[in-house]
């Protein structure tokens, strides 16, 4: 069993740093994907290789060309690397194919894209696929008509037929080649002898089955029929699993944490908004489905109780549509351009994905300010700048005002909040991130005329002017 399950990642990470303190240079070789889950990945990735002192080489590859030829470059010449690890790459093809496979060499595999190859999963025992339940739930029977097609007896039935008269064509063998010491290799003679067929074979199994009881022939001739039926069943159903076509299964950021979380280390506050960006990528590119995210978000609320501090969260914001944000309370700036499609409420989530759920009414608060909810609203004859500002002052020492050295510390959290899902929203005008949205485009046929009158009828009925709509 080469797969690692969802609850041993631990083992295959403790193996790549074994075979990691054996050298004093760098030792792991990173493939990285060049999309937005494998980056979130690396930077989880990297923090757990710092911690522990491996030595690390990092290579993003775009192809799998790229990944053959830093092989030649990279692996075959430097005894030193000991593991290569693939970030969101390398579980749809075979490794060896393409990874010069040493002894001392362990392969890990992280990788959201599926189907995998069976290869990988069943066979090499270098490499380490880091299975989200898919292979251990899903591939039983699978791995079971892998393992008859290529470790099972893949003999001919004429073959075994004549396995109980391998002995005697061996002894008459000796005589044929003791007639044939004398002849040229190559000679028209010996050509003429190969060509022909060994009737003296043919003989003898036609004599053993001519000998064999009427009853143990059928039961034989059952037998291999039974077999062939298998063995075409096995076939069928590992063809049906490579045709289903392209898939994404877990996020690969999502598995480096859980790969954190089981070697001890306590999760951050950047070690989850990586896996939340990772996560949100491949909803964003339609990589998982609704329901698929849904579960993503509810897992990582819990995480974002657990990380953010006591209080940070209280209040949560709304936006415009759904997203879940990271936000600095002192300072109400964003320190991160990616959202976590998610609702501010658990009902707001659900009517959104088409599920059941009940209705959570936002707190209420007063005096806060409409751009944002974590700044209190000060009355105008309690502002320092505002007074400051109408003396005509440049400090509050001329303005006659008490001063106060009280260093305020910045909040960094991550918050839930509600947004439309609308392409590049938050950087583009509201009409043309409806029109080039998937699900708008696809409705309203947004690419013809007739598709955009019909969108423009939409932003009227929503109260919109065409200037307001494509403002940006």
């Amino acid at each position: 069993m080469v797969y690692v399950a969802s609850t041993q990642y631990e083992d295959a990470y403790r193996r790549v740093a074994d075979s990691a303190g054996a050298t004093a240079g760098a030792s792991v070789l990173l493939f990285v994907s060049m999309d937005t889950d494998a980056l979130c990945a690396l930077r989880i990735l990297t923090t757990l290789f710092k911690r522990d002192s491996i030595a690390h080489k990092i290579v993003p590859v775009s192809n799998y060309t790229e990944i053959a030829s830093m092989n030649q470059t990279l692996v075959v010449p430097n005894l030193q690397i000991r593991s290569i690890v693939f970030l969101n790459c390398g579980a749809q093809i075979d490794i060896q194919d393409f990874v010069t496979l040493r002894e001392d060499l362990v392969v890990m595999v992280i990788d959201s894209h599926r189907p995998f190859n069976l290869y990988n999963v069943f066979w090499h025992e270098q490499v380490q696929c880091l299975d989200d339940g898919d292979v251990e739930k899903n591939m039983v029977e699978l791995s079971q008509a892998f393992k008859d097609i290529e470790f099972g007896d893949s003999s001919s039935d004429e073959d075994a037929d004549d396995s109980d008269a391998s002995a005697d064509e061996l002894s008459g063998s000796d005589d044929e080649d003791g007639a044939g010491i004398g002849r040229k290799r190559g000679s028209s003679e010996m050509l003429g002898d190969l060509a022909r067929p060994d009737q003296h074979q043919q003989r003898r199994r036609r004599k053993r089955k001519t000998d064999m009881d009427p009853e143990t022939f059928l039961r034989e001739q059952q037998r291999k029929a039974e077999r062939r039926e298998l063995r075409a069943e096995h076939q069928r159903m590992i063809q049906a699993y490579y045709a289903q076509g392209s898939y994404h299964g877990q996020s690969c950021a999502i598995s480096a944490l859980m790969l954190a979380e089981q070697l001890g280390h306590p999760p951050s506050l950047d070690t989850v908004w990586w896996a939340i960006v990772g996560a949100t990528s491949q909803h964003m590119l339609q990589h998982i489905d609704a329901d698929g995210y849904s579960n993503v978000v509810r897992r990582m609320r819990d995480l974002v109780r657990r990380v953010c501090p006591a209080g940070a969260t209280t209040g949560t914001r709304v936006d415009s549509g759904g997203v879940m944000s990271r936000t600095n309370n002192a300072a109400d700036s964003a320190l991160g351009s990616s959202t976590l499609a998610a609702s501010s409420s658990q009902a707001l989530l659900d009517s959104q994905l088409g599920l059941p759920g009940q209705s959570d009414e936002l707190p209420i608060r007063e005096n806060v300010d409409p751009f944002n909810p974590y700044l209190e609203m000060v009355p105008e004859e309690e502002d320092e700048g505002f007074l400051r500002a109408r003396a005509g002052v440049s400090n509050n020492g001329e303005a006659g005002l008490l001063t106060s050295s009280k260093n305020v510390e910045q909040t960094v959290a991550i918050s839930e909040s509600a947004e439309l899902k609308f392409m590049l929203l938050r950087h583009w005008s509201l009409s043309n991130a409806m029109r080039f949205s998937p699900y708008v485009a696809t409705c309203l046929a947004t690419w013809s005329s007739k598709g955009r009158a019909r969108l423009d009828l939409l932003v009227a009925k929503l109260g919109l002017s065409q200037a307001e709509a494509r403002a940006p």
